[in-house]
């Protein structure tokens, strides 16, 4: 039994790929036929959100830009004992520039996110529309709580453990704005991926490509993976690390625990259509 519930995922996966293309065709002459739109109102709609997305977008960079040097001083605060410059005459402004246009971007995407699903809703099933609303939501909330995380938590302690290695009688610390900006966004985007892990997990399980087994087994190497990353990234102290390795071993558990759920419940339904 167990040989033949490892073995069913990748023959649904194999399937999912096998019927992608029909599928698409299908889905695109449902949308089409339901809604009896012809091309040109296809293209009217798409243009008429993606002028809402563009709009407030725009909207959103003027409101950054006029915060920018607020939201550069808090970041600095998280950089104590570290100096900061600028190397080249553009590259202040630039910095400046290309935080707003980020912050443009991270404002408006639950708009920009909304639209596309506004624009695909119309071909889908109900069930595939409450999966797909489910996954998107869940998906911003976990990626703005990777972010949050790193920028309270992670950002102070990986640049006090970076000030450790400071030697003023031979080296100043004095770092390049636009370096350490890039850093910080980096940094942001790196745990906000990372948080995406149970998101991540219910779409492979879903199309069937990894199960609970396959999870279980590998549980002791992604636990050592993550106090390796907890370890190279935190001072060497056992709180910083715990405190950053915790939050990774959680979504973890919990991506194991999704998967579990919803592989046992496929299961299930198709134990029920060989019943009937």
């Amino acid at each position: 039994m167990s040989g033949k519930t490892e073995a069913m995922p990748r023959v649904q996966a194999r399937r999912f790929w096998e019927q992608l293309p029909t599928q698409f065709v299908q889905w695109r002459s449902k949308m089409q036929g339901e809604k009896k739109m012809s091309l040109i109102s296809h293209l009217t709609e798409l243009r008429r959100r993606l002028l809402i997305c563009g709009s407030l977008f725009l909207v959103a960079f003027i409101g950054c830009m006029s915060q920018t040097k607020w939201f550069v001083d808090q970041l600095i605060r998280k950089a104590a004992g570290f100096s900061f410059v600028y190397i080249a005459p553009t590259e202040l402004v630039i910095s400046y520039l290309r935080l707003s246009l980020i912050g443009g971007i991270v404002i408006a995407c639950p708009v920009i996110l909304y639209q596309i699903w506004g624009f695909i809703r119309s071909g889908l099933l109900k069930k595939e529309r409450v999966a797909v609303f489910v996954i998107l939501t869940f998906g911003v909330v976990m990626f703005a709580a990777g972010a949050a995380f790193a920028f309270v938590i992670v950002l102070p302690v990986m640049m006090q453990f970076f000030a450790q290695f400071q030697d003023p009688d031979i080296i100043s610390p004095m770092v390049s704005i636009e370096s350490y900006l890039n850093f910080v966004v980096t940094s942001l985007i790196t745990f906000g991926a990372v948080f995406e892990l149970p998101v991540v997990t219910v779409l492979l399980t879903m199309i069937g490509i990894i199960n609970p087994t396959f999870l279980r087994k590998k549980r002791k190497y992604v636990i050592l993976i993550i106090f390796i990353i907890a370890a190279v990234i935190t001072p060497p102290d056992v709180v910083s690390q715990i405190l950053v390795a915790l939050p990774m071993l959680i979504l973890f558990e919990i991506s194991t625990l999704l998967c579990q759920l919803l592989f046992h419940r496929r299961l299930k339904r198709q134990e029920e259509q060989e019943v009937k």
